[in-house]
């Protein structure tokens, strides 16, 4: 066998038809599932440069008719000023922050769950105000907000599991919260400080508030809108902005445009202005995700949900046309294959519920085991993390299939009381 011809290559300098062999980084800090790929177009480009700064080209692989000089560039001799990644340039401009899981989810839990009862009796306040004629009151909002955004910069695992419960409150309620939490969980991935997570989930929860004012009849419609309804829908965004400039302090400018902007899409084919690309406020781009996520993994009134595996595909599927690329990623990134709450079947037969996923080894997250080999509830809960070496007879324990709630009269909806 030849020797393996490896070069490092900086991603500005990569092009269709180059062969890579390694990453600046563990194979499992990515999305991709194959140890080498050839690049087919610029788009993978663009992605490998979301993770990379430099990946290695392996020259024997590559087309035999490209004729690149792949002679990786010194660090020192790179073009001062030059931008690899745009979108690290533009969330430079935040001054984005590293976080880390400072509790366990379990420990967590009760915590989020306290946050989001405030937030739901806050919102039912609001909406009740609203509905008397009364504004939007900042302060009691930043008040139930700021508890929410500080447990999910300490593990987000714990809301994650609340915004996925399906059975709480009406879907506007439900939808309303779930959305500000999501954008928080995206905020924080890529680094936003924590008063921006704030302002981002406030965003969220007001998204929204102007469908309080569509008749119900039109929003519960099963059959499919006629044109006039669809533009009577489409005023929701005048009217939550409406609502969110005459509240009782003046509304953060970052969350208008989010409010004004979260229907935009990435290609352009958004409303109400068309708007494309980063001209779009990176708030708006990020509740775009979080919206669409929400509502097409819950139950409405005109269509089923989907899994959540089904609904990453698809969105992913997305990226580029409805949503930033880098965006998609982080949201992946954030909420993982097994999200927190889902309910699994491993190899072993034991059925338990992921409690926390761990970063690097995506397939294999901590589940807490709650039904043993025979399908029968266990004296005791133990949690069981598979990227360790855990092993029944010769082969490790893995997650064998998910199961969807309800499953062996387990439901994720009470269980992570």
């Amino acid at each position: 066998m030849g020797q393996l011809q490896s070069k490092k290559v900086y991603i500005q300098d990569l092009q269709p038809g180059m062969y890579v062999s390694g990453l600046d980084r563990p194979w499992l800090d990515t999305p991709f599932s194959l140890q080498g790929f050839m690049i087919r177009n610029q788009a993978e480009v663009k992605k490998l440069g979301f993770y990379c700064d430099y990946v290695y080209i392996d020259s024997t692989k590559s087309l035999a008719n490209l004729s690149i000089d792949i002679t990786p560039r010194p660090s020192n001799k790179r073009p001062p000023g030059v931008v690899a990644r745009p979108f690290k340039a533009e969330l430079a401009t935040h001054h984005p922050v590293s976080y880390r899981e400072q509790s366990s989810v379990t420990q967590e839990i009760k915590v989020a769950q306290g946050a989001y009862e405030n937030i739901r009796a806050e919102f039912d306040s609001m909406v009740n105000r609203i509905g008397s004629g009364k504004i939007i009151n900042i302060a009691q909002l930043s008040g139930v907000i700021n508890p929410l955004v500080d447990s999910i910069t300490r593990n987000p695992g714990a809301s994650i599991w609340l915004a996925r419960l399906k059975s709480q409150d009406s879907y506007t309620y439900r939808h309303c919260i779930a959305v500000a939490i999501w954008c928080t969980v995206i905020g924080r991935q890529i680094g936003l400080p924590k008063k921006e997570l704030a302002l981002l989930s406030m965003g969220g929860m007001l998204l929204d508030i102007g469908k309080l004012k569509i008749p119900p009849v039109i929003l519960n419609k099963k059959q499919q809108l006629s044109e006039r309804e669809f533009v009577l829908v489409k005023k929701h965004v005048d009217l939550s902005l409406k609502m969110a400039k005459e509240s009782s302090r003046i509304m953060p400018q970052a969350v208008i445009d989010m409010i004004a902007s979260h229907h935009e899409r990435f290609n352009g084919s958004g409303y109400p202005e068309g708007t494309k690309g980063t001209q779009i406020p990176l708030y708006a781009r990020i509740a775009a995700i979080a919206d669409c996520y929400d509502a097409i993994t819950s139950q409405r009134v005109y269509a089923k949900p989907i899994t959540h595996a089904l609904a990453i595909k698809q969105m992913y599927e997305w990226r580029g046309y409805d949503f930033q690329p880098e965006l998609i990623e982080a949201f992946i990134q954030a909420v993982g294959i097994y999200p927190t709450g889902t309910l699994v079947e491993l190899t072993s037969g034991e059925v338990g519920i992921v409690v926390k996923e761990n970063p690097g080894k995506r397939l294999r997250p901590q589940v807490l085991v709650i039904l043993d080999g025979d399908k029968q509830h266990r004296s005791d809960f133990i949690e069981m993390d598979l990227a360790a070496p855990i092993e029944v007879g010769s082969q490790a324990i893995e997650i064998a299939k998910t199961l969807e709630p309800g499953a062996h009269g387990l439901d994720p909806e009470t269980l992570y009381i």
